[in-house]
């Protein structure tokens, strides 16, 4: 794979992006940002890290611009971006028969989506633990370890899937090929689908939610209605693992710190992705027949809340 395009230049697209670039790979940055797109042709794109700050020579564009084709696209847009990226990249050529479309986003029903626009044999999908910080236009803060897990969404055996992670793990990225990535996503959406609504409608960072001492009892509700829709969809989660896995975000030590990404968009006027977490497992529970009440809930509250926030 020559031609790389990261389709969503921000925090973590700039992480991606700059460690397969730094690696030697031929990479564009491609985004909907004018000011950003502007500040990295013009300067480069600065890297802040825990220890110094740099300045990285690499293209970008708006994808109405894009005049390759690419044979690998890593989609990390917002989740309501995605679609319109997939199309204006197909029609501006930039993806061709063999091009791999690798979604990093969070959230959940990316593949089912972009399998309308392209086919579902070029359409991958891949968790991400790394971090990453968006500090202004052209300016992205990088910290900390992470890895990467990816597989074809249909859990066909491909021999790009393999190429691809040894792309990523030339650029330190610590990638894995999975043999059950839907697993993973569902897992990281349910950590999402829980902490960030309620965070945000409660206006709290994870560890200020987590010091309530009934806050099990907020997030288990909601986790069951998760673990019965995806039961449903043939995938297998665990509550209690789950419940764990929340709860060993509250410390301050771990993300307890932090206000989760939808809290950032929604008090910094920005629409959430809401509908791809609660309001995604709502939509399923409504086609499977399985009640979803505690997320139906959320999605209003949070929709609620944009109207106020939102101008």
């Amino acid at each position: 794979m020559k031609q790389i395009a990261i389709a969503g230049a921000g925090a973590m697209g700039g992480r991606i992006g700059s460690q397969l670039k730094k690696a030697g790979f031929d990479v564009t940055l491609v985004d909907f940002w004018d000011e950003h797109i502007k500040a990295i042709n013009e300067h480069g794109l600065e890297i802040q890290t825990e220890t110094d700050t740099h300045y990285m020579k690499i293209d970008a564009c708006k994808p109405e611009h894009t005049e390759k084709a690419y044979d690998l696209i890593v989609i990390l847009t917002k989740a309501m971006q995605s679609e319109t990226m997939v199309q204006t990249l197909l029609d501006r050529g930039a993806i061709h028969e063999n091009t791999a479309i690798l979604t990093m986003m969070n959230g959940l029903g990316h593949d089912e989506r972009f399998e309308k626009i392209v086919p579902k044999s070029q359409i991958f999908l891949a968790v991400t633990m790394w971090t990453a910080g968006l500090r202004g236009p052209g300016q992205i803060l990088l910290e900390g370890t992470g890895r990467i897990d990816l597989q074809r969404a249909d859990g066909e055996a491909d021999a790009r899937t393999q190429v691809i992670a040894d792309m990523f793990n030339q650029a330190n990225l610590n990638a894995y090929v999975s043999d059950n990535v839907l697993q993973t996503v569902w897992t990281k959406a349910t950590l999402n689908s829980v902490l960030n609504p309620l965070c945000t409608i409660l206006d709290k960072t994870i560890f200020e939610f987590g010091e309530y001492p009934e806050a099990r009892q907020q997030i288990e509700p909601i986790i069951e209605e998760i673990v019965a829709v995806a039961k449903a969809k043939g995938i297998v989660l665990n509550k209690e693992t789950l419940v764990q896995k929340i709860e060993g975000a509250y410390p301050k030590e771990t993300q307890g710190l932090h206000y989760p990404s939808m809290h950032q968009d929604l008090y910094h006027g920005r629409l959430t992705e809401v509908d791809y977490l609660n309001g995604q497992i709502s939509k399923y529970g409504h086609e499977l027949g399985i009640p979803t009440p505690n997320n139906d809930m959320l999605t209003h509250l949070i929709h609620q809340l944009e109207m106020t926030h939102v101008k």
